[in-house]
């Protein structure tokens, strides 16, 4: 969800969520929490693939097949029809570690009993293969080693990548506010194509201090103007190459320490102390 509170015909409410009021986008990304393709809800008017088992299928399925992916991913009880597992009732009632397996072609259905009981159905793992896992027992009070099918612990390896993705994306968003309707989409739009391997809050300011260098407008000052008043970016800030120290010839206030120094870097055109060069340079 990209939140959005104003007036739009595609905005969406959502009860129980964290975002309630906003646009609605379907996601597609890899366990790691990169975003691969994503789907905006535009109501009647969303392009989806026809597949006769409702939206959430629907998109996950065309998502899938657009970039070429195969699915795992856990069922409902009342998303079975016509498989000749046993009852639930009676299922429930079995040993935990039990397990039933259906196969047809390169799909594959399974059923474990752990504490609860998980469905889960597969096109890229059509092989089943189990491997031992332990659980603990509160009547013995010591661990039960079962087998658990290898198709359920592959999903639970690369399962969440969305929220992942939601969680990176949420924890430097962009606080500008704005009444246009395109804006939160585009600062969304932004923080993804940003949200990588890099350190992301080391990234997102280097990308923010570009933008504002080449785009934005220098504040206006009070006061006397300064030669040395201009802010440093992270970029020239800490490449590590010829920042020299020099004697600028007069008094101003280090951006370390505060205290009065007539020494400066040549590159950075900041006073500081020569104590304070390596610290300014390095954090």
């Amino acid at each position: 969800m990209i939140p959005y509170y104003g007036h739009h015909g595609y905005k969406q409410f959502i009860k129980g969520k964290p975002i309630r009021y906003g646009y609605k986008v379907w996601s597609l990304a890899s366990s790691g929490g990169y975003l691969y393709h994503m789907e905006p809800y535009a109501g009647v008017h969303t392009l989806l693939t026809e597949t006769g088992l409702g939206h959430g299928p629907s998109v996950v399925l065309g998502l899938a097949e657009q970039a070429g992916y195969g699915c795992t991913g856990t069922m409902r009880q009342n998303q079975l029809f016509d498989v000749p597992f046993k009852p639930m009732e009676e299922f429930q009632k079995l040993q935990r570690g039990f397990t039933e397996v259906l196969s047809e072609g390169e799909k594959l259905l399974v059923r474990w009993r752990d504490n609860s009981v998980v469905t889960i159905a597969s096109n890229v793992e059509n092989v089943y293969t189990e491997l031992p896992v332990r659980r603990w027992n509160k009547e013995r009070k010591a661990y039960d080693y079962l087998q658990q099918p290898q198709i359920i612990h592959s999903y639970n390896q690369r399962m969440g990548g969305v929220d992942l993705h939601d969680l990176q994306v949420s924890h430097y968003h962009s606080t500008i506010r704005s009444k246009k309707w395109w804006w939160p989409i585009y600062a969304w739009t932004l923080h993804n194509v940003m949200n990588g391997d890099y350190d992301l809050l080391g990234f997102q300011r280097v990308v923010a201090q570009s933008l504002l260098k080449k785009f934005g407008t220098a504040p206006k000052g009070h006061g006397r103007p300064s030669s040395m008043s201009a802010a440093v970016t992270d970029i020239p800030r800490f490449d590590g190459v010829a920042h020299w120290p020099i004697n600028t010839g007069r008094f101003l206030r280090c951006r370390v320490c505060d205290g009065c120094t007539s020494f400066g870097c040549e590159k950075c055109a900041r006073p500081m102390h020569i104590e304070c060069f390596k610290t300014f340079h390095n954090v």
